[in-house]
């Protein structure tokens, strides 16, 4: 925004407004960990100075996507050691095969939580019953790896009344994805501090998660809540603070300003 002030008949001062998405305006809100996995990257190459961030949003980008049964195998290896498939994370080739043999039509996906936990599976559907996603946490994976819910003992929680935050941040895949996603975490965890505190975002849980498709569509980001399941794509620093706000007021609503990137959407707030 250029805010224009007369000094005099003929002279005028422009002011510019800092560029929320810019490199500078975020940086003090990244991690060490973050500005070590970014460093050397170009953000007008890879962040979201590029083209496609700054231009005029595709048309195509609407429905890019198909959101529908969502599997992830929670993680402790953390996203910039994923390799391009993520054939090296324990678990991976033996459980997508099983979901693609059990579930054809689901999606199956690598996340990590960043925290110390032991690895698990989360799994986001639609309950047409309920009208709403039920989303369940089982634990205990490890070999044979069997999808959990076909194992007698394992033990299942029910996490529909909190909120997922996935974001692409798959580096060995796409850079561009590997720098926005990283990016994007560290401020959507500042930005749920500092609205809700610590005991709200005890309820939204944010990680990085694998190649979800669209590199050219980075930051992809991914919402699962009881109000359904939304992709949006081309997210930028500026729309973290419009969710966070929809997240806090927990109706299921969607900022106005990212409607024209809906990648995909499942659920009750499917359109």
């Amino acid at each position: 925004m250029c805010v224009v002030h007369a000094l005099t008949s003929t002279q005028t001062v422009c002011m510019m407004s800092a560029d929320p998405n810019s490199f500078e305006a975020i940086r003090p809100k990244l991690t060490a960990q973050t500005l070590q996995d970014i460093e050397g990257l170009d953000p007008q190459k890879y962040g979201f100075g590029r083209e496609e961030c700054c231009g005029p949003i595709p048309t195509k980008i609407i429905g890019s996507m198909s959101l529908r049964e969502h599997i992830f195998l929670n993680t402790r290896m953390p996203a910039r050691e994923w390799d391009k498939r993520t054939e090296n994370v324990p678990g991976f080739k033996e459980l997508s095969q099983r979901v693609k043999h059990a579930l054809p039509d689901a999606s199956f996906t690598v996340s990590h939580l960043d925290q110390d936990t032991e690895d698990s599976i989360l799994h986001c559907k639609v309950d047409d019953d309920k009208k709403a996603v039920i989303i369940t946490q089982y634990s205990s994976v490890s070999e044979p790896y069997e999808l959990p819910w076909e194992v007698k003992g394992t033990l299942a929680v029910d996490r529909s009344g909190e909120y997922f935050i996935f974001v692409c941040s798959h580096f060995t895949r796409d850079a561009r994805c590997g720098y926005c996603g990283s990016v994007l975490i560290d401020l959507f965890r500042h930005a749920l501090l500092e609205k809700m505190g610590a005991g709200g975002t005890a309820r939204v849980t944010v990680c990085s998660c694998s190649h979800v498709g669209g590199h050219v569509y980075a930051g992809n980001v991914i919402i699962y809540s009881r109000h359904g399941g939304i992709c949006y794509g081309l997210f930028k620093p500026e729309d973290v603070l419009p969710v966070v706000d929809a997240i806090a007021e927990d109706k299921g609503a969607i900022p106005e300003s990212l409607r024209n990137r809906i990648r995909g959407q499942m659920g009750s707030n499917a359109s």
